[in-house]
């Protein structure tokens, strides 16, 4: 059944095709004025497909895409289709799943080719993209930030999932690009090596603590474990004893972790060719360059550098309003790990590299001041658009035998492997000794329990 439909007697219809100004394909694109205009001046032709858990539907015919929401929660799922060729009173299906593997087997079969799923950027979205993708037409990932910008001020499963449908319906989306898979782990990896890093210095800073508190102020750069002497240890309280023994052995196990997951990044970077060209950069090591390459991901994203500058979050804020027009501070949006990372190196690159590019910073912070120039580093420095696939022109290499020397860090690191608990005996033993270690406590506590009743 086909029916040539007016937009401008009649409510909108589903369309088949897109507007000439909206491209899901490409995250951040959404309708403009343009296709707006197009959308109500334009007579479609729409096919009639079955809409989803509803009966009355079988049989009969409806219009264009199916527009599905999913708010995705630990526990289950919330999903609206949006029906924008049905009356106002039943635009809106609403549904809900279980988040098991149960549950999206139930799902999954009520989905076809000419479903349109958006969802929200979550903790699993990614995973449920890839699952969706072999069902469905398209899944677009919604960006979390600019819906909450867009938003009304409530915020229920209902409203949420309704609103996804409804604006991948009409094309105003805010979409994010979906990495593949290999940069999805080496962000994984990198992140949790942050955390690792992290809790190494908490646990230096405690140890630090526990000798300020005898006396002994040591520097930054002081290797607590170096410093303690038996003889010094000596001096010390009991209790202070029992804490910097801990620290010691946590920043030990740390630093070994820390060492694995470099090795398992370094075994993933060392066959990238752009992670390659990174490291000719003064400043850059492995980190930094798996993180640019992993975070910034495909470089041909961003038709100008200063696209690269905004995603990491070193553009300036901006407070427009009539005559008023001030810029601020940098916007801080994107991922801090790699807004740290930049910084770091911009820093290093700043101390050592004696480019053009360098020298013309310099004289324009000597012009300026300190003051007008003290953001321009780090923005600057991510503004190689390029660099992830040629290096840049302004930016001088690194010396031969520095770019050597980064080289032969990554195979060494590459050929760390991770101590594996599980691989070196059998899982069965290691459950069956954690399971009577637990039963062992178990009864301490039971005779603890009989001693103080007595």
């Amino acid at each position: 059944m086909r029916r040539e439909i007016s937009w401008a007697s009649s409510p909108p219809k589903r369309m088949v095709g897109h507007p000439p100004a909206y491209r899901p394909h490409e995250p951040g694109r959404a309708a403009s004025g343009s296709s707006n205009r197009w959308m109500h001046r334009s007579v479609i032709t729409a096919m009639c497909l079955p809409a989803l858990h509803d009966p009355e539907c079988e049989g009969r015919e409806t219009l264009g895409p199916r527009y599905i929401g999913l708010d995705l929660h630990a526990r289950y799922i919330h999903g609206c289709e949006w029906k924008p060729e049905v009356a106002d009173g039943g635009k809106k299906q609403h549904f809900r799943s279980p988040n098991t593997p149960d549950g999206w087997a139930q799902l999954l079969p009520q989905l076809d080719r000419t479903c349109w799923v958006a969802l929200e950027v979550t903790g699993s979205a990614f995973e449920v993209h890839d699952m969706l993708s072999s069902h469905v037409d398209r899944v677009l990932l919604a960006n979390p930030v600019d819906l909450k910008r867009l938003g009304s001020g409530r915020h229920t499963d209902r409203v949420d999932a309704a609103r996804l449908a409804k604006m991948l319906a009409v094309g105003t989306l805010p979409t994010v690009w979906v990495p593949p898979q290999p940069m999805r782990e080496v962000r994984r990896l990198l992140y949790y090596r942050a955390r690792l890093a992290s809790n190494r210095r908490r646990a230096i800073n405690q140890a630090k603590v526990v000798l300020r508190r005898a006396g002994h102020l040591l520097s930054r750069d002081t290797d607590v474990r170096g410093w303690l002497t038996p003889e010094r240890l000596a001096t010390l309280p009991a209790s202070d004893r029992v804490i910097l023994l801990s620290t010691c052995r946590q920043i030990t196990a740390l630093e070994a972790e820390i060492e694995g997951i470099e090795g398992e990044i370094a075994r993933r970077m060392a066959d990238v060719p752009a992670v390659q060209v990174l490291l000719t950069i003064t400043g850059v090591g492995l980190i930094s360059a798996a993180a640019t390459w992993a975070i910034l991901e495909e470089p041909h994203r961003f038709p100008r550098a200063k696209q690269v500058a905004r995603y990491a979050g070193f553009d300036p804020s901006i407070v427009q309003s009539g005559e008023q027009h001030r810029q601020g501070r940098i916007s801080k949006a994107g991922s801090p790990l790699l807004r740290t990372l930049l910084v770091e190196a911009a820093h290093s690159l700043a101390r050592w590299d004696s480019g053009p590019w360098v020298s013309s910073t310099h004289a324009r912070h000597r012009r300026s001041g300190p003051a007008k120039q003290s953001l321009r580093w780090p923005e600057n420095f991510s503004l190689w658009r390029g660099a992830c696939c040629k290096p840049a022109r302004s930016i001088e290499a690194a010396r031969t035998t520095t770019v050597t020397r980064k080289h032969r860090e990554l195979q060494t690191k590459s050929r760390i492997q991770m101590a594996s608990t599980l691989s070196a005996q059998d899982p069965t033993c290691t459950i069956r000794r954690l399971k009577a270690r637990a039963k062992g406590l178990e009864g301490l506590k039971s005779r603890w329990r009989t001693l103080v009743s007595a």
